[in-house]
């Protein structure tokens, strides 16, 4: 098991902001699961995933035009694989189900305020007003890469009402990274206006708490040191779950960001992994 180099980051719990607190617990990582076998240690060529973030709310009465073409996208093959998805539930939050204060900052950051909006990776770059699945697919031509900057392998186990999250990045590019992790829920039942179909009232992939605020680079993550191809860094979180949320539907997004040539930081790669399994790095 990889040590981990950087305290395990805690959150509060005393209301839904998720407010990063540092936690000095030393080397106790008793909470935090082993990451699994890095299967082909001499290599650092890896898938790359970028995001798509959906900004929606079940008040949106033409957010499931969009529902329909990102599911048509999931249904291709040749771009399934190639992102993920997360479900920003911002648009009036009375009466959503799947609406959360992490929503609704990530959403004050990259949406525009027209819903519904698909914008990518950690930036505003969306495809406008235009939410067709063709032109979806169009901008993750562009933006999906051969092989990723940095690979991700990770454990999630969710215990006494947290998820606890065991993350390590692999460079292939030097750079400087950071890691963030977001905890999404399936399964959300929400009402959606304009449905047209009975699937669109379950919701998926939906943001409910992120790791960190989301005000300056601590939306990006911590700050790992400068990494060299082939180097490692490893760090744990522990995110307080809300009663309201199903633990059995939840899931950890990790996502690392990497520096620019002005020092701005965007979505490096991403994975997903359910609570209570473990992801090992994706090679190509």
């Amino acid at each position: 098991m990889t040590l981990l180099t950087a305290a395990v980051a805690v959150f509060a719990s005393c209301n839904s902001s998720n407010t990063l607190v540092p936690d000095n617990i030393g080397p106790d990582v008793s909470g935090i699961p082993e990451l699994p076998a890095d299967p082909q240690p001499g290599s650092t060529n890896f898938n790359h995933r970028i995001m798509l973030l959906q900004h929606t709310g079940t008040y949106c009465p033409n957010c499931p035009n969009l529902m329909s073409s990102l599911k048509e996208v999931a249904q291709d093959n040749g771009y399934n694989d190639r992102y993920v998805h997360v479900a920003s539930h911002s648009y009036n939050q009375e009466g959503d189900a799947a609406y959360s204060d992490a929503a609704a900052k990530i959403s004050q950051a990259f949406c525009s305020g027209y819903y519904p909006e698909l914008t990518f990776n950690l930036t505003t770059e969306s495809t406008g007003t235009s939410i067709a699945a063709g032109t979806i697919k169009e901008k993750i031509d562009v933006l999906h890469k051969g092989s990723a900057g940095v690979g991700i392998t990770a454990a999630a186990k969710i215990e006494n009402g947290s998820m606890y999250v065991h993350t390590e990045i692999k460079a292939a590019k030097e750079n400087i990274y950071r890691i963030t992790v977001w905890v999404l829920e399936d399964g959300i039942e929400s009402e959606q206006m304009g449905a047209k179909e009975d699937w669109q009232h379950i919701h998926n992939n939906a943001l409910r708490a992120m790791a960190g605020e989301s005000l300056n680079l601590k939306i990006y993550g911590a700050k790992m040191d400068r990494m060299s191809p082939g180097d490692k860094k490893s760090k744990g979180f522990s995110i307080k779950l809300e009663d309201e949320w199903n633990p059995e539907n939840c899931k950890a997004l990790i996502i690392v960001n990497a520096a620019d040539q002005e020092g701005k930081y965007d979505v490096a790669n991403c994975i997903i992994c359910p609570a209570g399994e473990s992801v090992t790095y994706d090679y190509k």
